[in-house]
């Protein structure tokens, strides 16, 4: 009988691992490679929405030596955390979290060497905006994460507040009304807020001379660790998105980097490329000659045929702990696989 017990759990550990592998394949294989397009990987910027913005701030804190700016679009502080996920959908969503633990905690990470000295962050430029009818990510919240980016860097911090905003990316005319929170979470409030972001992050662009691109869809899976791959167990989807300007791809050019994450429920596997196509990244970056690095994150649950996935049924990007407790450090295995697609960029044509 034990044998017979041990030999179905086996088929179906064999089922589920098979199932999810196909499917990983099949994706994968329908997406190209990102190419090495000699950008600068020196001087990165970084935003997100919601559980994308989250990530932004632990990406650009950990990478502060290669990062000089952060987005936040409702969003909170650093490690906010810890290793506590019940603060998650609590003080860190709905409280008052503050900025101090936040800046301890960067501080004793740094001394650990797990990210980069905090030195970095008195140069790092920081926007964050909150939404005025966001009932998802309080106020208090994001103004407790500008807190944290002004204790470095007072003078390169700005905090808006949007009014009538609920919990979305507002955008000039696409998406849903201004202050509505539901998908696809871009809103249409009159304003091109990622603009405006960007123009703050990145003073002192220039329009390109060529204003056309291409949008590549990019096979993520080799950016993960090999015994991450099978099953999700990164929930990172088995594509990307990048928007390489034209003139990106010319010998000699040496094109900024921007990496722009998505929120949950806004990945690919849910509502397509819209959030590429919407947010108004793309148009940016056709106007300043910036490389557009979208990064997608998946659904994964446990479930009995894979029940070694993550639990992240809204497609969120890790910011409490589902992949391990080195989520917000470097080693984390979506920071690292973010920082390996822009070191491919980065790398040598």
């Amino acid at each position: 009988m034990r044998r017979s017990v041990s030999a179905i759990r086996f088929l179906l550990f064999g089922l589920g691992l098979e199932a999810a592998l196909a499917t990983m394949v099949a994706a994968a294989a329908a997406a190209d490679r990102l190419p090495a397009l000699a950008a600068d990987g020196n001087h990165i910027t970084v935003s997100g929405l919601s559980s994308g913005a989250y990530m932004a701030v632990q990406f650009a804190v950990a990478h502060s030596a290669q990062v000089t700016g952060v987005g936040v679009f409702a969003g909170g502080p650093y490690y906010c955390v810890g290793i506590n996920p019940a603060r998650a959908e609590s003080v860190c969503m709905q409280g008052s979290p503050g900025a101090a633990g936040s800046i301890r905690d960067a501080e004793r990470l740094a001394g650990l060497r797990l990210i980069d000295s905090t030195d970095h962050l008195r140069g790092m430029r920081a926007w964050l905006l909150a939404g005025e009818s966001d009932h998802t990510v309080a106020e208090a919240v994001v103004r407790a994460n500008a807190e944290f980016f002004a204790h470095y860097n007072k003078s390169g911090t700005q905090f808006r507040l949007q009014p009538g905003l609920g919990h979305g990316l507002p955008t000039a005319t696409q998406g849903v009304a201004c202050d509505t929170s539901a998908p696809p979470y871009i809103n249409k409030c009159g304003t091109d807020a990622v603009a405006t972001m960007l123009d703050a992050l990145q003073a002192g662009s220039t329009s390109a001379a060529a204003g056309t691109g291409r949008l590549l869809t990019f096979n993520q899976t080799e950016f993960v660790a090999a015994w991450r791959r099978w099953g999700s167990m990164s929930s990172l989807s088995a594509r990307g998105y990048a928007y390489i300007p034209a003139a990106c791809e010319k010998a000699g050019a040496h094109c900024r980097i921007h990496i722009a994450l998505h929120g949950c429920h806004q990945g690919d596997a849910e509502i397509g490329e819209v959030f590429v196509r919407e947010s108004g990244y793309i148009e940016w970056a056709v106007a300043h000659g910036t490389i557009m690095l979208f990064p997608q994150a998946q659904p994964s649950s446990p479930t009995l045929l894979s029940w070694w996935q993550p639990y992240n049924p809204n497609g969120c990007w890790d910011w409490w702990g589902y992949t391990g407790t080195d989520y917000s450090v470097k080693t984390g295995v979506q920071v690292k696989a973010i920082m390996a697609m822009v070191d491919r960029l980065a790398g040598a044509r």
